[in-house]
């Protein structure tokens, strides 16, 4: 049976807080024991999205013909709290302001996942389950395929923009409607948005809301996906005839400021690994693993050698009998963890950090380690041990670097820096060799960059270039702006994505 599959009861210390079922699955959860806040925030299942402070986890239950996912904050802060008030949603968390919005947009019929359950237990922590749209893909792999005709893509523009028109019409407005936001159904093409946490109703959709919606919308879609067409054609659906070309205008240039945001930056860049990133909380926080090292992590979960030991780095042997590299620290951060406090939001440790950076390094096609483990653990107000597993990844570059490997080090720096991500430290460090391959190796030479501008590639570039051998330099050089010039004579990857109806008069 699959590991995420449900097959418990919670736990007996499931009193206090409260929830809202859906009458439709009322009886389901019931059946289950399933009948408290604490019940729903116990679910197992695997992370597939996350942040410091909230992730969420696809589970499915016992009986079920369709999947779910469970959306977990850890922490509510009294900030979010008082943010969602001022928007009309009550003294509440992220997640029971969306659980509105989803009723809402039930009750008027428009696409939208269905609300399952949502509350808060007694901890302060708050959930939100919604009901997986079964075979849909997000609207990036769909616009991948090459296989869809132009009578198909125009279609979807139209869809596509009929559906932001249909919104705002009804008075719902929300920042994150982006690609990878926008679910396309496999047989009927239908479209359905998702993550609708920080979406506003009002009497009237403004003039400068829908201009930024559909800016971020047409900011996160990257330029090989879509046609100047066929974003036209989107932006015709939704805004009609009048005033077309001042909004159009005024959309490319709020879309010009919004390409600049990581979160975008993330989305425009291909996706390599979309399918096969799963996390499993092992220990809330303090240990949180992918599925394969999850099923034989050691009992008592937070114990030696990844807490209550000396800092540093070095191998280890997983029970599986595995070799990884593990990375072990202690944090004394009081003006960090005030700074969090302050703001609402939970400190990170390193360890969360470098988990977070192999990931997306991983998901982004980056030759990288794999990202195995981490976690961190408060030990007082002010400090924290931490830790991060990850498989090995090749040996140190030995010797002279040659032309060759001087060559690919570029090409692998220029992907890097697409991929949003900075060298640290002595650059070449960063770098090792896998079977004949560059790849990265010490992942504490990396890191995540909140901007990435032009004199930050050239400073990478240069730190490189100066850590090899005079007669390599140029070839490093070469090998960044080779592979700058490849991407850029790609063509849209074929992906495996059904077709999607259309009809046509």
């Amino acid at each position: 049976m699959p590991r995420n599959t449900v097959v418990f009861r919670p736990s007996t210390h499931s009193a206090g807080g409260w929830i809202d079922v859906n009458p439709v699955f009322a009886s389901r959860f019931e059946a289950l024991g399933i009948n408290s806040a604490v019940g729903f925030l116990e679910l197992p299942g695997e992370v597939v999205s996350g942040h410091p402070d909230r992730h969420v986890m696809r589970v499915v239950l016992s009986g079920s013909p369709t999947a779910f996912y469970l959306k977990r904050q850890h922490t509510v802060s009294r900030r979010e709290r008082l943010h969602n008030r001022l928007a009309g949603f009550g003294w509440s968390s992220r997640c029971v302001r969306e659980a509105a919005i989803l009723k809402e947009l039930a009750a008027a019929a428009l696409p939208a996942p269905q609300w399952v359950a949502t509350g808060e237990d007694d901890r302060g922590r708050a959930f939100l389950l919604v009901q997986e749209v079964a075979g849909a893909t997000d609207l990036r792999q769909v616009l991948s395929d090459n296989l869809l005709s132009l009578d198909e893509r125009m279609t979807l523009a139209n869809r596509l923009g009929a559906m932001v028109a249909q919104l705002h019409n009804h008075g719902l407005t929300t920042p994150d409607l982006t690609a990878k936001h926008v679910l396309v159904a496999p047989q009927s093409g239908d479209l359905t948005p998702i993550d609708w946490q920080s979406a506003r109703r009002v009497q009237k959709v403004q003039r400068n809301d829908r201009v930024h919606t559909l800016a971020a919308l047409h900011a996160s879609v990257a330029d090989r996906l879509a046609s100047p067409r066929e974003r036209l054609r989107v932006l015709r659906a939704a805004l009609g005839s009048d005033e077309f070309a001042t909004l159009a205008r005024d959309v490319e240039r709020e879309a010009a400021k919004i390409r600049k945001r990581r979160s975008i930056r993330d989305q425009r860049q291909p996706v390599v690994a979309p399918s096969a990133q799963r996390l499993v909380w092992v220990a809330e926080e303090a240990v949180c693993a992918v599925p394969d090292v999850a099923v034989s992590w050691p009992q008592p979960s937070v114990a030696a050698p990844f807490y209550g030991c000396m800092p540093g780095t070095l191998r280890v042997r997983l029970p599986d009998e595995r070799e990884a590299v593990l990375i072990r620290g202690r944090s004394f951060a009081p003006f960090g963890r005030l700074r969090s406090a302050l703001r609402g939001r939970p400190w990170r440790s390193p360890g969360v950090t470098l988990g977070r950076l192999l990931f997306h390094l991983e998901r982004y096609g980056v030759p990288a380690p794999r990202l195995l483990a981490f976690g961190q653990r408060l030990a007082g107000p002010a400090s924290a041990e931490w830790f991060a597993l990850h498989e090995i990844q090749g040996e140190p570059l030995r010797g002279s670097v040659d032309t060759d490997t001087a060559i690919r080090l570029g090409q692998l720096l220029r992907q890097l820096h697409d991929a949003g991500c900075r060298l640290a430290g002595q650059s070449l460090a960063a770098f090792g060799n896998a079977h004949g391959n560059v790849c990265i190796r010490d992942i504490t030479r990396v890191r995540l960059a909140r901007t990435l501008t032009s004199s930050d590639r050239v400073s990478d570039l240069l730190s490189l270039a100066d850590d090899v051998p005079v007669w390599s330099r140029a070839a490093v050089e070469d090998g960044y702006h080779s592979q700058a010039c490849e991407q850029s004579r790609q063509s849209r990857p074929v992906m495996p994505v059904r077709p999607i109806p259309v009809a046509l008069g």
